[in-house]
């Protein structure tokens, strides 16, 4: 089974077992990777607060609402010398991510195997009855899952979304399937999901981003739109026996409460915060997007939640991925007491992302283009230019954007454009090395430099141009340029590495 596609996986499993058909109605929603944010950062910063939410959450549950603003000022001080343990929730996301970076792909039955190998602190009774069932019973892994509405699958699904930012599709597939492992029910799937959807989304906003209710909707409408026709059922509520889904509660229910501008409380009472996926996860969202900006207020709120580690670990996820580690208050984040491997599993998870070019903001928007033409020229010159890219013509690409730069010379400050002429100038520099034109190439992509001086993939270029003219000082100068800025760029570790070598046997 580890030689099928994603798509193939899905198809076994939807023939072979009773896992809804969550792709039927798979309206895509637009993940655009953008290079102004620093994704290696905002990857630290969402597992390291999926382990804080743990923590913090089990360390400090079941406290009254009085005791809670004292022990988080204790926590959150630098001098202090407390140290807080990861539970459940985290290890598990953990595992997830281990077998995702040891295989360099998405692999169910070994994230299966690792469920009922390695250890796993505070076992819920959804992840026990799939122990006992695969492990215990020999029942095959893809039918040992239990129709449970739990939050598990939900809270491990991170490391799903910090590898696919750019990539919906993928997302959604893996994001599914992971949760059908444990928890073969449609709600479970969903919060999977949608979860890994709102992880992703925020992800690619720049911090700080999140300033007004416009805003927000937007957000929420992506979560409602990641999940739409995969709930065929509706769920109990705890509350006067009404009835609801996931859906509902986030697309409708959720969009309310902000639009009312609803208190924490209210809506705690309203919906609960228990381990049931459809109070705690809208719960999360809800906390969220009260104070998207304010770590310590999300942390505060979560604490006083019904299943406190769970809602404060998916809470602070999607604060951690909007805001990256950089913006996380240092005096929480020294308290963990296994930092150094939450932060070495980011950077692998980080290397792992770079893998899928739809995660690559260089090279996803050229794949989003329409043919569609504007009435005014500038939008003619450019929107042709892309055509071109897309085309693979890059010849006929940096014509159009030459002429554009030559009539209007402002549009050089435009970041969407510079990102398509660097695209036109890598892509025909590129073809001219390939056909050992080396000064053709050195002036394309030395063009390409000019719109962005910290471009890793192009400083890789120029290497590789000036190896091929036998001027090893100016390739390692770029080789090493392009591996200060980018050290997970294997291609131009690969290079710097080979440069260095030669230079040691002349």
């Amino acid at each position: 089974m580890y030689h099928l596609s994603l798509e193939e996986l899905y198809n076994f499993l939807i023939e072979e077992t009773n896992m809804p058909k969550f792709m039927d109605f798979n309206e895509n929603v637009s993940l655009l990777p953008i290079s102004s944010v620093e994704y290696r950062d905002k990857i630290r910063g969402a597992m390291v607060s999926l382990a804080l939410g743990d923590a913090y959450g089990s360390h400090l549950e079941g406290q009254l609402p009085q005791e809670v603003e004292y022990i988080n000022s204790f926590l959150k001080g630098d001098r202090n010398a407390a140290s807080i343990s990861i539970t459940d929730d985290t290890e598990m996301a953990i595992m997830l991510a281990e077998s995702l970076i040891i295989h360099q792909d998405f692999h169910p039955e070994d994230i299966a195997n690792r469920f009922i190998r390695q250890p796993i602190t505070q076992v819920g009774n959804t992840i026990k009855d799939f122990i006992t069932n695969y492990r215990d019973r020999k029942i095959p892994w893809y039918t040992s899952g239990c129709e449970s509405a739990g939050n598990g699958a939900a809270v491990r699904c991170p490391p799903i979304a910090l590898i696919n930012y750019g990539d919906f599709t993928s997302l959604k597939l893996m994001a599914g399937i992971q949760a059908s492992i444990t928890h073969m029910d449609q709600m479970a799937i969903a919060s999977s999901i949608v979860h890994s959807t709102a992880i992703a989304y925020l992800i690619n906003l720049p911090p700080f981003r999140l300033k007004d209710k416009e805003d927000l909707y937007k957000f929420i409408a992506a979560c409602g739109k990641s999940i739409k026709g995969i709930e065929t059922k509706v769920y109990p509520t705890r509350k006067n026996c009404q009835i609801a889904n996931l859906y509902t509660r986030i697309n409708i229910e959720l969009m309310e409460a902000i639009e009312k501008d609803l208190a924490v409380d209210e809506v705690q009472e309203k919906w609960g915060s228990g381990a049931y996926v459809l109070e705690s996860l809208p719960y999360a969202l809800y906390v969220f997007l009260k104070s998207p900006n304010d770590y310590e207020k999300i942390l505060k709120q979560c604490l006083l939640a019904r299943d406190t580690d769970t809602v404060a670990s998916l809470a602070l996820t999607l604060i951690g991925a909007y805001l990256g580690l950089n913006n996380i208050p240092k005096g929480y984040v020294s308290k963990l007491r296994n930092l150094d491997e939450i932060l070495a599993l980011s950077d692998r998870l980080f290397e792992l992302s770079l893998k899928n070019k739809n995660n690559n903001p260089y090279r996803r928007m050229r794949e989003t283009i329409t043919d569609s033409k504007c009435q005014d020229e500038i939008d003619k010159l450019m929107w042709q230019g892309i055509k071109y890219n897309k085309q693979d013509k890059y010849q006929e690409a940096v014509k159009y954007f030459e002429d554009l730069i030559v009539k209007y010379p402002e549009a050089k400050k435009n970041d969407k454009i510079k990102l398509h002429i660097i695209e036109a100038y890598e892509g025909l520099g590129t073809k001219l090395l390939g056909e050992e034109a080396y000064e053709d190439a050195l002036r394309c992509f030395k063009k390409a430099l000019g719109y962005d001086l910290n471009h890793p993939v192009i400083l890789c270029d120029l290497a590789i141009t000036y190896l091929n003219l036998d001027d090893l000082g100016k390739a390692e100068r770029y080789a090493r340029r392009s591996v200060e800025i980018a050290p997970e760029y294997e291609i131009g570790r690969e290079v710097l590495e080979a440069i260095t070598s030669l230079k040691k046997k002349n």
